[in-house]
């Protein structure tokens, strides 16, 4: 009836073919496409958990069974737990079928007006008694909460799909000092793709005046926002903006609560990521009825999905091992002050192929900033060639190394296959006069 724990890992390591990469051009590496994954979205549960508890617990039971199968990540709900606060048999009936979180399927929780002491007041105790913050602090995705000890706003982290993702959490009616916390959050977070969750924003494809105020003043706002899901109404529908920032925001509501007939509130909806064909594929069912809604509100396909990368970079040093390489050639050096490490490599011109090169596990093809770092002399080469290997053939880029030495110096932004190889080098072969110096290089993802 219930999530249990299980030991495994949030996300799919990227794995890339290895290919070593002497002179010239890089023969292009196939890395393996990022993981498709499912998002399982829970609208309205207040008289599932009031009347019909067995269609709560057929949901997340089903959730617990595929769980594998469809690579689900997370569980978000959309708020009104409950229909009646002050009634501890429907929290019960709804802990029974929620299961504590757990780091198989986590969950997040936007309370809702029914789940609230007081729609006036916004008080959340009672939903706090019953879904405490300690339960879910334990979760490796868990980020932290507003008021910070109390559940009623909260954000979560977690990855897959090869990407980072913030998922922020709101209670009913966000005051403005709850919406000034999330765009710190989200502002903290600009690498991450960000969801908001929350009950009360938009009837099928117009905002309320909870949207209208969260979309002004938060959404819109943040450049790294992806998607809006909320509940309430009993309809479903998508509005889709632009940001300020010029991201697109998928706003997608759905609510199918019904206090008069059990089975319209034993609906989901599965939300399923591909992040090779940027697509949001959209699907609604009922594990208690095996049974799909196939209209266009509630089947639908979201298209060009665009998806911030995850953070990455990485530094290799000429003493990292395995991952330079120069021939004997090339001397060893601890003379300057201004060496990355323990020493940098040096080499004398030469009107021949004798490059030194850096090898580096790019994780996804995308474009990717160079610098170099290298000790500055009047004695060394002021025409360096740095070679970067790129899809489309070798670029090389002239660096004077009598100045701007003892730092990191950019090459330049360019796009870098996937996969363990060679990817810059240091090449020998200059106009210029004085010793040529390889030290270390740094690559670092920019999208």
């Amino acid at each position: 009836m219930r999530i249990t724990k299980t030991t495994r890992l949030l996300g799919a390591a990227l794995t890339a073919l290895m290919v070593t990469v002497l002179h010239g051009p890089a023969a292009p590496a196939q890395a393996l496409a990022a993981e498709t994954f499912t998002i399982v979205m829970l609208p309205d549960t207040q008289y599932a958990s009031e009347y019909w508890p067995e269609v709560y617990r057929a949901q997340m039971q089903w959730v617990a069974d595929q769980r594998t199968a469809r690579n689900i990540k997370y569980v978000l709900h959309v708020g009104d737990v409950v229909d009646n606060s002050d009634q501890l048999a429907q929290w019960n009936n709804s802990k029974s079928a929620m299961g504590l979180p757990t780091d198989d399927v986590p969950y997040i929780i936007g309370p809702g007006n029914h789940d609230l002491d007081s729609v006036t007041t916004r008080a959340a105790t009672r939903y706090n008694t019953h879904y405490p913050r300690s339960n879910f602090t334990a979760l490796p995705s868990f980020g932290g909460t507003y008021p910070a000890n109390q559940n009623d706003n909260t954000y979560h982290t977690f990855s897959a799909g090869g990407v980072d993702w913030l998922v922020v959490a709101m209670k009913y009616a966000p005051s403005a000092a709850e919406i000034t916390w999330a765009n710190s959050v989200v502002a903290a977070h600009p690498n991450h793709n960000a969801i908001l969750v929350t009950h009360a924003y938009q009837n099928g494809t117009t905002k309320d005046t909870n949207g209208n105020n969260l979309w002004t003043n938060l959404v819109s706002k943040q450049g790294n926002f992806r998607f809006t899901f909320s509940g309430h109404y009993v309809n479903a529908g998508v509005i889709t903006q632009q940001g300020t920032k010029g991201n697109t925001v998928h706003q997608i509501q759905a609510d199918y609560q019904n206090s008069s007939q059990r089975d319209p509130n034993s609906f989901l909806r599965i939300m399923t990521v591909d992040p090779n064909a940027k697509t949001l594929d959209v699907k609604t069912y009922s594990p208690f009825l095996n049974t799909y809604k196939t209209d266009a509100a509630n089947q639908f396909v979201l298209s060009n999905l665009n998806l911030i990368p995850a953070a990455w970079s990485t530094v290799v040093d000429n003493t990292t091992p395995g991952r330079f390489t120069a021939s004997a050639s090339w001397g060893t050096s601890t003379y300057s002050g201004q060496r990355y490490g323990a020493d940098y490599r040096f080499a004398d011109p030469v009107s021949a192929s004798d490059p030194a090169w850096y090898k580096v596990d790019i994780p996804a093809t995308g474009t990717y900033q160079v610098a170099v770092w290298y000790s500055a002399n009047a004695g060394y080469n002021d025409v360096t060639p740095y070679i970067v290997v790129t899809p489309t053939g070798n670029q090389i880029v002239n660096v004077n190394q009598r100045a701007n030495g003892g730092k990191w110096v950019s090459l330049g932004n360019f796009t870098l296959s996937a996969g363990d190889e060679n990817k810059v080098g240091v090449s020998r072969w200059t106009a210029g006069t004085g010793y040529v110096i390889a030290d270390a290089v740094k690559v670092t993802r920019i999208s």
